[in-house]
């Protein structure tokens, strides 16, 4: 049960990297940072990015916390071949505090074995948390054909 959980909460999990340099001290950066780490399967990066209530959606509205998703990658159940952004937005930065970064993702892999090839558009909510811009919510949802 928990396999097909993770199977259903990661399928639309992409990878690959913004051409950005990686930091925690903006949106863009923290942004790049988590698709980094996800193309790596780095479960210690993805836990130093996220907020402790940090929530993922898929595109089915399936739901991952941090730890959840932790375990998947460092568990070795997903693996991307490849993962290209398009149409990555500028953050929007909301009183300070607050920032969404939006784009589009083409993505192939497997996960858990089971191959997936997924087009999706992708809605990153960023906190900031004292200087440190953390990742509090990500959502996935299929392109339309």
């Amino acid at each position: 049960m928990k396999n097909a959980l993770i199977f259903l909460l990661l399928t639309s999990l992409t990878t690959g990297a913004f051409a950005q340099a990686t930091t925690d001290q903006d949106p863009a950066g923290v942004t790049t940072a988590f698709f980094k780490a996800m193309l790596e399967e780095d479960a210690g990066a993805i836990d130093k990015l996220l907020t402790d209530d940090f929530m993922i959606v898929n595109n089915d509205g399936q739901t991952a916390d941090k730890s959840l998703l932790g375990q998947a990658l460092s568990g070795g159940y997903l693996v991307v071949d490849t993962g290209a952004a398009s149409n990555v937005s500028k953050p929007r930065i909301y009183n300070s505090d607050a920032a969404v970064v939006t784009g589009n993702w083409k993505q192939k892999g497997s996960l858990q074995g089971q191959a997936f090839s997924n087009e999706l558009v992708f809605t990153v909510l960023c906190a900031k948390t004292g200087s440190t811009w953390k990742i509090a919510n990500v959502q996935f949802s299929t392109v339309a054909k």
